[in-house]
C-alpha cells in the first residue's frame, strides 16, 4: 500500500509514465490544473509547496529503488520546481506560460549548480536540480515581470 502511494505521488498521478517527455508532460498537467481549475492557484500555495517538497525526497528515493536511478517516471521533482516558480505569484496567462517554458529550459540545460546537484544521494539528487531550476525560473520571472508587466506579478 505504501509503495503504491509513493508511486502515485512520485509519478504525479501516473503522468510520469507518459511515453514522450514525461517531465514536460507532468509540468504541463500541473500548469493546466493551476490555470484552468477554479482555485488551482492553491497548488502553488506555500503550504502546498512545503508539503510537496517534504515528501518529494523520500518518495523519489522509494520510487527510484523500483524503477532505477533518477528514472524518467519520477516527476514529483518537476512539480516542486514549477511550484517554486509560481508560489505567491499573480501571473497572467503569459506569465504562466513563461514560467512553464523557462522552467523546462532550466531543468533541461541545468546551469550551475543544478547539474552538479544531481550527484547528491538518493532522492536529494533527483529533487535538488529541479529546486534550483525553479529558483532560476522565479528570479528570471521577477526581472521579466518588472520589464514586461504583461507577465503579471512575481515579486
Amino acid at each position: 500500500m505504501f509503495d503504491r502511494l509513493c508511486k502515485i505521488i512520485g509519478t504525479f498521478f501516473w503522468t510520469g509514465f507518459f511515453p514522450i517527455a514525461p517531465a514536460t508532460f507532468a509540468t504541463l498537467v500541473f500548469v493546466a490544473a493551476y490555470s484552468w481549475i477554479p482555485g488551482g492557484e492553491a497548488l502553488a500555495h506555500p503550504v502546498v509547496l512545503l508539503a510537496t517538497l517534504l515528501v518529494s525526497v523520500p518518495v523519489s528515493t522509494r520510487v527510484e529503488k523500483r524503477y532505477g536511478h533518477d528514472a524518467g517516471c519520477i516527476v514529483i521533482d518537476e512539480i516542486v520546481g514549477i511550484q517554486i516558480a509560481l508560489v505567491l505569484a499573480a501571473p497572467t496567462t503569459a506569465g504562466v506560460w513563461a514560467a512553464f517554458f523557462l522552467f523546462r529550459l532550466y531543468d533541461i540545460f541545468k546551469p550551475f549548480p543544478a547539474g552538479r546537484s544531481q550527484d547528491l544521494p538518493r532522492g536529494y539528487g533527483i529533487v535538488a536540480d529541479d529546486v534550483i531550476a525553479g529558483i532560476y525560473t522565479r528570479l528570471t520571472l521577477v526581472v521579466l515581470s518588472l520589464i514586461f508587466p504583461a507577465f503579471g506579478r512575481f515579486v
